[in-house]
């Protein structure tokens, strides 16, 4: 049986670990043994009690710094001991490894770009995205993209042609946004008021993910909707500042915190907003679909792959105020437009973002790597 392990740095909960933790059971399913190694646990978050209850194997390097040569000797004692047919990584320093795994070791390597670009803001990080580029040139057999605009991108930022990367869609566990308790139900449960319009927000709250843009349209949207509330989902670098900046909307914003109910937040609400200012696959686009939301979502990365403008919902350019709240608005006024859009989108995410699809589509690039490996062996 191929046995592939998946590498992170840790169970953080961005969208690759979400990810991961979803489509590690169903490549077990498909036919391939896989187990996850982590650089270290430092950034763990709850979602390492979900990933705990697949049963499948995790190993941690305890890794005190990039270079740190005794977590790399656990590294290859590991790969020895499991005897590791293919290494997938996912995130910036376990592609690192992975490359570094494939030029030293000979092991067939994958990584997966779920970003648009690489931080570059000092010199450790632009030396990380260096090593990246070189990782995808030199330390990986292919290279997947999370969507088209992605692929498109990574192969001008690394210097890789275009056959060297595949475009495999993230999927989501559809089964979980199949509503078991009505819109009124959940909001009796989470203490929402039953007849405010409200809009969520799921986001690491980080640089780049454009709340502020959404808290300055708010008192305009309260002006016309007056008790329209947005219920902010997640925990990030930024939460301390924008905590303060909201400070002066009142009960209009509501800090959820990191949340592992997901679905049954998306199907209390009336509309999913996405501010980004850049994204590779808003996984949270998805989500929204699997759960007949329709969203406003900036025009960035690969969410017009998700979400055409006027299907599903609307797109807005990135920072335009003006427009954002134009399609808030009529959305929230419009609950059979809001209906038919939810309806579009759930159609779509059910027919394209499915795990099992991912899942066959990961294995089967698997097969055909250690295919030509051993047809092209070093």
């Amino acid at each position: 049986m191929l046995r592939v392990l998946f590498i992170l740095s840790s169970i953080a909960m961005g969208g690759a670990e979400r990810n991961t933790v979803s489509v590690l059971p169903y490549l077990q399913a498909a036919g391939a043994h896989v187990m996850l190694c982590t650089l270290n646990t430092r950034r763990d978050s709850p979602l390492a009690h979900v990933f705990s209850q697949t049963g499948i194997k995790r190993f941690d390097l305890d890794a005190h710094r990039m270079v740190d040569m005794a977590a790399w000797r656990r590294f290859v004692t590991l790969l020895r001991d499991e005897q590791i047919d293919l290494i997938h990584a996912q995130d910036q320093d376990a592609i690192i490894y992975a490359g570094l795994a494939h030029r030293l070791l000979h092991i067939p390597s994958v990584m997966t770009r779920h970003v648009l670009q690489e931080s570059a803001t000092s010199w450790k990080t632009s030396m990380r995205a260096r090593m990246v580029f070189w990782s995808a040139q030199q330390g990986m057999n292919r290279v997947v993209a999370v969507s088209e605009i992605v692929r498109h991108s990574f192969a001008k930022q690394a210097g890789i042609s275009l056959s060297k990367i595949d475009t495999i869609y993230n999927g989501i566990e559809l089964n979980k946004f199949k509503k078991c308790q009505s819109r009124y139900e959940l909001r009796n449960r989470f203490g929402w008021n039953l007849e405010n319009p409200i809009a969520v927000l799921v986001s690491v709250l980080r640089p780049g993910k454009g709340v502020e843009v959404l808290f300055d349209a708010l008192p305009r949207i309260r002006a016309i909707l007056p008790t329209f509330q947005l219920k902010l989902v997640g925990a990030g670098e930024l939460e301390h500042d924008l905590r303060e900046k909201a400070a002066p909307l009142g009960e209009a914003v509501e800090f959820l915190g990191e949340r592992m109910d997901i679905p049954d937040l998306l199907a209390a609400s009336d509309v999913l907003i996405q501010t980004s200012w850049s994204e590779a696959l808003p996984t949270v686009l998805i989500e929204a679909g699997a759960a007949s939301l329709p969203v406003v979502a900036t025009n960035v990365g690969g969410t017009t792959e998700i979400v055409q403008n006027g299907h599903g919902g609307y797109i807005i350019n990135p920072g335009d105020v003006e427009t954002l709240i134009d399609r808030v608005v009529n959305i929230l006024k419009n609950p059979t437009l809001a209906t038919r859009m939810g309806q579009q989108a759930h159609d779509f995410v059910v027919k394209t973002f499915s795990l099992e699809k991912q899942a066959m589509q990961t294995k089967s690039m698997y097969e055909r790597i250690l295919g030509e490996t051993h047809e092209n062996p070093l």
